[in-house]
């Protein structure tokens, strides 16, 4: 075999092995990416503990809510 027989055939391989890599490298990026955001989904659409009564239903009566905020002025003092 000739030099230039080898070098064409490497050359050819590569080529051949970096597209079957580009292609598997992407459908497996969007597999992964399918996985996490339908775990995100699941996750946003879940419930605390909280908003369940005994029986597991989800509670239909108005819920107290509390928000703190911070008026403090240093001025006062």
């Amino acid at each position: 075999m000739s030099e230039l027989m080898i070098v064409y055939i490497s050359a050819t391989v590569s080529f051949v092995f970096l597209c079957i890599g580009g292609v598997a490298g992407y459908l497996v990026n969007e597999w992964k990416h399918e996985s996490i955001y339908q775990r995100e989904y699941e996750q946003e659409t879940a419930l605390h503990p909280e908003m369940y009564d005994s029986n597991g239903y989800i509670l239909n009566e108005e819920l107290l809510s509390v928000r703190f905020t911070d008026d403090f002025d240093e001025s006062e003092d």
